[in-house]
């Protein structure tokens, strides 16, 4: 008869601990190696929702009263934001919901449109593709919004990284037209304490 092998305790954690070791490396060469075909699958399936929200983008503007006489649908698509510093183009939705985000940049409800000349707020996930390279803006960089009733210049003022419960940094009261761009600080997956801010301002439209 042959015997059965006892595992000690020790030789036991050393096989586990192996185990996990080939798995976890098993696991970063499927993650590198689709990388860039999750992303771009990732891409594909975010357009294909975006078509499917745009259900209302008919939004006029009063150049004179400095005003919106339509607004957009919670929800939908209105604009679009292009920082050619940091290769940044994403569609603009009128909310900020968790599925909005998913799909675009969300602008916070509470706060002013484009060309109303009060603080615009628009809000972005730090993941790769979305708001993750707004960090490396610096003073006077460029962005612009395209709207359907005009488009839209601010220059980058300042950055700045608070508390997610500093509500003051959110500000709506501006005596100029105000741009705020945010996203979750640091990057990376988990919940986040922090928010990264970059003020923008500009008031001309054409």
């Amino acid at each position: 008869m042959h015997k059965k092998r006892k595992f000690s305790k020790k030789a036991f954690v050393t096989y586990v601990a192996i185990s996990f070791l080939f798995a976890s490396l098993f696991i970063l060469m499927v993650y590198f190696g689709l990388n860039s075909k999750i992303v771009r699958y990732t891409s594909l399936i975010n357009t294909v929702a975006i078509k499917k929200s745009d259900k209302d983008k008919a939004v006029s503007f009063d150049k004179i009263k400095k005003k919106l006489t339509s607004y957009p649908v919670y929800g939908t698509k209105y604009a679009n934001i292009k920082i050619s510093k940091i290769d940044l183009s994403l569609p603009v939705y009128f909310g900020d919901n968790m599925e909005i985000l998913s799909h675009g940049v969300g602008h916070y409800a509470g706060s002013y449109f484009p060309g109303e000349g009060g603080t615009i707020i628009y809000a972005g996930h730090n993941n790769r593709g979305y708001f993750d390279k707004i960090l490396n803006l610096e003073k006077d960089d460029k962005i612009i919004v395209e709207t359907g009733y005009g488009n839209f210049e601010y220059k980058v003022d300042k950055t700045k990284i608070v508390n997610e419960n500093d509500l003051s940094a959110f500000s709506v009261q501006s005596e100029k037209e105000e741009l705020i761009l945010y996203t979750c600080y640091p990057l990376g997956v988990g919940h986040k304490t922090e928010r990264f801010l970059v003020y923008a301002y500009g008031d001309n439209y054409e």
